[in-house]
């Protein structure tokens, strides 16, 4: 009974949104937990965010997960996540950011900043970051930029270079990314893939690694899964573990995406 409820749930959400989509709505909670010395913090993660595309996104070839970028979709996106530690730190952050492929050309360009507040007090605190990228070939971004911080006592920005390629390993689909930033006491370094048994699901795996001066490194492995139930809903899970500033950590997530 509960699977036939299920299936027709799916069934409904999917009504007149197959093929194609304008909106994309995402949602997802999380977990996290530091093994400080002495204790341990751990933290819970709520979010969401909605992103319209300027023109219907077609999703009759290649992966689901990947048709924007492979039609080169601008869009404008919103976002909101809200982060409670049992240590009494509470975050919430806004987000704004937009993608603008040029018409008739191989140009790209992009830009975002976030705005936390912390504990129910307002902040002058955020970041931003603003790039520009070139696509020499179908389904390969390259772009460079900054990622700047703000506050009442200081500014600082940073260089950034990422890339991201979408081709087949064997006659399966493969994304790849990779992203770097360069600062004047710490960088950080990422890359991240996911392989596509089919177009409707993936694996992935990320390491992520941030040097600072006088600190110890800080890094991240993670593993992660997105299925399509439907060609416009979705569920994703995933799992990391690392250290944060010598300090053993993991975390999960999960969430899901609803296209119209």
């Amino acid at each position: 009974m509960k699977k036939l409820l299920l299936t027709a749930f799916i069934a409904t959400l999917s009504l007149n949104a197959a093929h194609a989509y304008q909106v994309e709505l995402n949602g997802g909670v999380g977990y996290s937990n530091i093994d400080a010395p002495g204790s341990s913090i751990e933290t819970s993660i709520f979010g969401g965010s909605a992103t319209y595309y300027f023109d219907q996104v077609h999703t009759q070839n290649g992966p689901l997960a990947e048709a924007a970028f492979s039609q080169r979709a601008s869009n404008v996106s919103a976002g909101y996540s809200y982060s409670n530690s049992d240590h009494g730190l509470d975050v919430q952050n806004f987000n704004i950011a937009g993608e603008y492929y040029i018409p008739n050309s191989n140009f790209y360009a992009s830009a975002n900043i976030d705005r936390p507040k912390f504990q129910g007090h307002g902040s002058n605190d955020g970041t931003y970051g603003v790039e520009v990228g070139l696509l020499p070939i179908s389904d390969l971004l390259i772009a460079i930029g900054v990622v700047g911080t703000y506050n009442q006592h200081d500014n600082d920005t940073d260089p950034t270079i990422r890339a991201k390629y979408l081709t087949k390993l064997g006659s399966n689909d493969v994304n790849l990314e990779g992203n770097v930033r360069i600062g004047d006491h710490s960088d950080s370094y990422g890359i991240s893939g996911d392989y596509y048994l089919d177009r409707t699901l993936s694996v992935g795996a990320s390491y992520n690694l941030r040097t600072e001066d006088h600190f110890d490194d800080s890094y991240s492995v993670g593993i992660n899964a997105r299925k399509f139930l439907a060609e416009n809903v979705s569920l994703q899970a995933g799992v990391n573990a690392g250290q944060t500033l010598g300090n053993d950590d993991y975390g999960f997530s999960v969430g899901g995406t609803y296209r119209f």
